[in-house]
């Protein structure tokens, strides 16, 4: 996984109908109120404007695989649920984030059949969910789920196996750490369907093909130029593999971190995007 990174605002006049609807809920009467507010204007987070802006945004990647079209169609997810929430696979139920159900922030691309993974799953480690009337507590709560929206993206990584190339959690994370990453990758499913395990497999090898051209670019007899030539073609290929809008690029990433002499990493670390 990635972390996405937001640049500009979401189109005014959508944003506007958002806030609205957002009023409206808010002195709703009762859940059952709010409920048929959110179901009838559904249409606005399914909006192009909307929709569109934010599949920019990562280059119309899937927020959670970095997939275009490798899993399924491409969707809007409500990171936290907007009606209600699971705590886990048939456990209990509560009213969900009601007052985000129209807040583009609480949006994530996401593919189709991650998204219906899932669902309304939305699991916290500790402590309480955060209160629509109380904007502090947003930042004291501790969801289980990995937000790509945030440096804890880096919490997955991949490896190979006989079954293609597999979401991980990334070495050197704590036992917390290791626990949200699995159970992320347990609850979006990022390791189920064959067709992206195999095309992150093909990805990987592609990755470490390059790296051993600028190995034996490195250790053929010959001219000096010629080395470097060699070598400088294998950085810039490698370097295309983990940019920002590359499919599968953290994928390229963790091949290189694993596969990579210690000197190419560093020239890599030095040319790397956002």
């Amino acid at each position: 996984m990635r972390r996405v990174h937001i640049t500009g605002s979401p189109p005014a006049d959508w944003e506007a109908e958002a806030d609205a609807v957002t009023d409206q809920l808010r002195t709703a009467a009762d859940a059952d109120a709010r409920k048929v507010i959110i179901d009838a204007h559904q249409g606005l987070w399914r909006d192009d404007r909307i929709r569109e802006w934010l599949r920019k945004q990562f280059h119309d990647k899937c927020w959670f695989s970095e997939a275009r079209d490798s899993v399924s169609a491409i969707h809007v997810d409500h990171f936290r649920p907007k009606v209600r929430i699971k705590e886990a696979l048939g456990g209990t139920t509560c009213e969900g984030y009601w007052w985000l159900a129209f807040d583009w922030r609480n949006y994530r691309i996401c593919g189709q059949l991650l998204n219906v993974k899932k669902g309304d799953l939305f699991p916290i480690c500790e402590g309480e969910r955060c209160r629509p009337n109380d904007p502090s507590s947003f930042h004291l709560e501790a969801p289980i789920l990995i937000d790509p929206l945030t440096d804890q993206a880096r919490l997955i990584s991949f490896e190979v196996d006989e079954d293609g190339c597999r979401a991980i959690s990334a070495a050197g994370n704590d036992e917390t750490e290791r626990i949200r990453a699995e159970r992320s990758i347990e609850i979006l499913g990022l390791n189920i369907r064959d067709q992206l395990n195999r095309k992150r497999k093909e990805k990987w090898d592609q990755c470490l093909g390059h790296i051993r051209d600028y190995l034996s670019a490195q250790e053929t007899w010959g001219a000096q130029a010629l080395k470097l030539v060699s070598q400088a073609a294998a950085r810039k290929e490698l370097t295309a593999l983990i940019d920002y809008a590359a499919e599968f690029s953290s994928v390229a990433e963790a091949c290189i971190e694993k596969e990579a002499p210690i000197a190419l990493k560093g020239m890599l670390r030095d040319r790397r995007p956002v």
